[in-house]
């Protein structure tokens, strides 16, 4: 069996405060659901405006802080 730990998804502030948008909120949640066990990771990388993207400055941010 594989954990995969889904970190925000769609999810916005609104309906979540907590949901890890940025590069480093995603890397500080991505450390912490590793240590609970998680062996994979699913995130949606973030532009500047907070809506997803998988333009390749977003991915490769998100990714290296990861």
């Amino acid at each position: 069996m594989i954990l995969q730990a889904c970190l925000n998804g769609g999810r916005t502030r609104a309906e979540a405060p907590g949901v890890p948008l940025t590069p480093k909120e995603l890397a500080r949640d991505a450390a912490a659901a590793r240590k609970a066990g998680a062996q994979e990771l699913h995130v949606h990388p973030r532009n500047l405006a907070g809506s997803e993207t998988l333009a390749p400055a977003e991915v490769g941010a998100a990714l290296t802080a990861i």
